[in-house]
């Protein structure tokens, strides 16, 4: 059963319709959020850890952080986007009290104990790697493009003008396959507009998520080398991040224009403030697409890609067959796509292998940004229906077990074959969908 929660406002997104070629407003470099917000980032030692101690809430429209703290005595520890908040007690009640009262306080929407979000390969330790043949070719040509019929998709099929949204660890900026794609981004974990994947030294070398975000990007990209890249930094190096900054994240995505989002994130924990902001995504337009999980079996997925408002996105080798990490069930995974040994660029211009659902992820958010070149009105349920008649097969030892893994493997030639029956020059100018900001 796909979880679902209230909501009582929606954001309202105003629509622009323009040509096939961006202009130059629209790749201008968005950067703050709309409300720069409250962030005690000196005087909280609860900022990095101690979750348990703040409680996350989602603000009625209108409503201010800090007549809610100082009403019930609690301190903000963050509140960035001016709508989710971090609060935590500070006059002598505990984090469950303070709960309490404001779940029952009409002016806030969800309320919540904060917790961390992560790449599931982090929770797994599943790492990057250098086998020593990374290069723009072998990205470019590797088997899970060709397992998914990349090289057959027409070229006037490139994701023009689509807004995708990566939030994750930040990414390599200045990255060569990268560079000339991404059009802006904001960095949530150091609130500043450099949303750069960071190299933090820990003991025994760099933090595990380092370059999570960058390798996701670059797999966006390789299905849809024409969309703009909005990348945002939730996660740190670590690869943690907390409910108020994912959810921050993908509210400022939707405001800066996203069609498409992708999270390659999760926890095993609903996060009611995220799915707000999810649902509002979805209201919005904004297609979503998260990644289900790597606890290979169908128990212990992950949120967001089990919610109601997200694809969940599974994942499988090269040749279709289930990879043995990936999470699987029937009821909360759309598809499925290739997450095994998968190349993808690097920090420092590099290019490296990792495996996972979060690389099997941006492969179908690269083709909801290559049909939305053409559709830019579809909603999740446009978009649901035409990725799920874009597959083939899952090859499992089963009727059931292939049934697990969604529609089937993604097959991005046949998800736009439709767009394409009389051939390229068939094809009518698309239109380009810009949102909020530009």
């Amino acid at each position: 059963m796909r979880i679902q929660f209230g909501m009582n406002h929606i954001r309202t997104i105003s629509v622009l319709a323009l040509a096939l070629f961006a202009t130059s407003c629209s790749r201008s470099l968005p950067t703050a959020p709309a409300s720069q917000g409250v962030r005690d980032d000196h005087a909280d030692p609860f900022l990095t850890a101690g979750l348990e101690n703040q409680v996350v809430v989602t603000l009625a429209d209108g409503v201010n952080a800090q007549d809610v703290a100082a009403q019930y005595g609690a301190a903000i520890v963050k509140n960035d986007d001016g709508t989710t908040a971090a609060l935590r007690p500070i006059a002598g009640q505990t984090a469950a009290t303070l709960l309490n009262q404001l779940t029952l306080d009409g002016r806030i929407v969800t309320s919540e104990p904060n917790g961390w979000l992560a790449p599931a390969e982090v929770r797994q330790q599943s790492f990057a790697f250098d086998d020593g043949f990374g290069n723009h070719a072998t990205y470019a040509e590797q088997p899970a493009a060709e397992a998914i019929h990349l090289p057959a998709v027409p070229g006037a099929a490139k994701g023009w003008g689509v807004k995708v949204a990566i939030i994750d660890t930040g990414a390599d900026m200045t990255h060569p396959e990268l560079k000339s794609s991404i059009v802006g981004g904001w960095d949530f974990v150091d609130n500043d507009p450099d949303p750069t994947d960071q190299k933090n030294l820990i003991t025994g070398g760099t933090a595990i998520a380092y370059g999570h975000g960058t390798h996701v990007a670059g797999i966006v990209h390789l299905v849809a080398p024409e969309a703009q890249l909005l990348i945002v930094r939730v996660l740190n190096s670590d690869g943690r991040g907390d409910i108020v900054n994912v959810t921050a994240g993908v509210n400022w995505a939707v405001e800066h224009g996203a069609k498409v989002i992708n999270l390659s994130l999760g926890t095993i924990r609903n996060a009611e403030a995220l799915q707000h902001a999810l649902e509002a995504a979805e209201a919005a337009g904004v297609i979503v697409v998260a990644a289900i999980g790597n606890s290979g079996s169908m128990l212990n997925l992950d949120f967001p890609g089990y919610s109601s408002h997200a694809f969940g996105i599974a994942a499988v080798d090269a040749d279709g067959h289930p990879a043995p990490f990936s999470s699987f069930n029937k009821s909360e995974v759309l598809l499925s796509a290739p997450g095994v040994g998968v190349r993808s660029t690097y920090p420092g211009g590099g290019y490296m292998l990792w495996s996972g659902t979060s690389m099997s992820t941006p492969f179908v958010a690269g083709t909801a940004a290559l049909l939305a070149q053409y559709h830019p009105s579809w909603t999740m349920d446009d978009m649901k229906m035409r990725l799920e008649n874009g597959t083939t097969p899952v090859q499992a030892t089963s009727t059931d077990l292939a049934s697990q893994f969604g529609a089937g493997m993604l097959d991005v030639s046949r998800a736009v074959a439709p767009d394409f029956q009389g051939g390229d020059n068939s094809v009518p100018d698309p239109i380009i969908l810009v949102r909020g900001r530009h």
